[in-house]
């Protein structure tokens, strides 16, 4: 591979710089695009040193002047057809210049506008070992900002991530700092003015109880926003690494958050949502012009009677008439309920209601009355019954004086 430092020949004119590339965008795409004016010597997309991404520019080398100035001229058709595109975006293309000339044009140059990811903040309170401002910091603390610091740079990979410019994270917390006193350092840290003003505030807790507690255990972090950036950034530089406000021993790691903005918007979308929601309507009184009899009416007539739930269901005036047939009106009647028992409402109707337990019935009166007139054993009674049925009906009325009487047929 070709060292990926620019040459000291750029200002022959054979290097030109190339902007709007697509993040996706790799070399030999930008390199096959650009072989059709001559041939090159390299091809080198920018890369931002903290998080490997593309910058969306480039540079590219030819090996003459003259293929150089074909591929600027080209470059420099303006009409939507015309130009260089690379991933379907068409390119701007310049004549590099050198690092010299760079750095005199940077220096003259204000910067306006530093990114909408505010990388920049990102390095704010760095502490290198082997450095002045390691001196005297723990072997424990050295290694927490390291992983804290390779943590950052995998986040920052993400394109969706980018460092907030008001919100602090503050690490290295003693179990006994709250948010109260979280609260005053912070406060006293960026001025302790008026105009100094903490939108938020929070230490993290385990939220396990422990021995009763409903809050927990501290986790050594926490969140401190600030409503301006000139604040936030004195806090920062004046707790970071400082040994007087804990021990020296354990200083506090400070530095600016990470936000998500997937999950920004998202908070934005809810917070917006609960906004829009309907307020409950309030219970306005009776106007003049308000027919009287209406809901509101009864609920003002019926509000002092509350205590007398179990007089039963309460009937309301009703303002519709019927007219008469000698024209005069007559107030509506109310039909009677359509069935009995409790309410169904509109949104039960078809449900299957539940049925109460009925009492077991008792014997019916008949059934009473002839368990009283027959003795216990109704078998042996019946038995009887139907041999005396039988015997009159062979014998006849005359059994009793003994003479046998013909009868055409016993069962007639």
């Amino acid at each position: 591979k070709q060292k990926k430092t620019l040459p000291s020949d750029v200002n022959e004119g054979r290097t030109v710089f190339i902007r709007n590339l697509s993040f996706d965008s790799e070399e030999e795409g930008i390199e096959e695009c650009l072989l059709q004016f001559g041939e090159l010597n390299y091809v080198r997309v920018v890369l931002h040193p903290e998080t490997g991404h593309s910058k969306g520019c480039a540079f590219a080398q030819f090996k003459s002047k003259e293929a150089a100035e074909k591929c600027l001229a080209a470059a420099e058709n303006d009409s939507e057809a015309g130009g260089l595109r690379v991933d379907g975006r068409k390119l701007n293309i310049v004549l590099a210049v050198s690092r010299e000339s760079a750095t005199k044009l940077k220096t003259n140059k204000v910067k306006l506008h530093k990114g909408s990811r505010n990388l920049y903040l990102a390095r704010e309170g760095l502490i290198r070992a082997g450095t002045k401002t390691a001196e005297g910091v723990s072997s424990a603390d050295m290694a927490k900002r390291t992983r804290f610091e390779d943590l950052k740079r995998a986040k920052l990979k993400d394109v969706n991530v980018f460092v907030s410019k008001t919100r602090l994270c503050i690490h290295n917390l003693p179990k006994a700092v709250d948010r109260q006193r979280l609260f005053k350092l912070c406060l006293s840290a960026a001025g302790g003015g008026k105009g100094v003003r903490i939108t938020e505030c929070h230490v993290m807790y385990d939220r396990k109880p422990v021995r009763g507690q409903v809050v927990g255990k501290s986790l050594g972090y926490g969140f401190v926003e600030f409503k301006e950036h000139e604040h936030a950034l004195q806090a920062l530089r004046h707790l970071n690494n400082n040994p007087t406000i804990f021990t020296d021993n354990k200083r506090p790691i400070v530095e600016f958050s990470l936000e998500d903005g997937r999950k920004l918007k998202l908070k934005a979308m809810r917070q917006q949502k609960s906004k829009e929601k309907p307020k409950p309507k309030q219970k306005k009184s009776p106007g003049k012009n308000k027919p009287a009899g209406t809901r509101s009416d009864h609920r003002q007539q019926n509000k002092g009677a509350q205590s007398g739930h179990f007089s039963g269901f309460r009937t309301k005036a009703e303002v519709e008439h019927v007219e008469m047939e000698d024209g005069k009106k007559r107030q509506k009647v109310l039909p009677m309920p359509s069935h009995r028992g409790p309410k169904i409402r509109h949104r039960d109707k078809g449900k299957q209601q539940p049925q109460s337990k009925k009492a077991k019935r008792g014997l019916s009166r008949k059934d009473r009355k002839a368990s009283f007139s027959h003795p216990r054993n109704k078998d042996n009674d019946r038995f009887d019954n139907l041999v005396a049925q039988y015997k009159n009906k062979l014998l006849g009325a005359s059994s009793s004086k003994g003479s046998l009487i013909k009868k055409s047929k016993w069962f007639s």
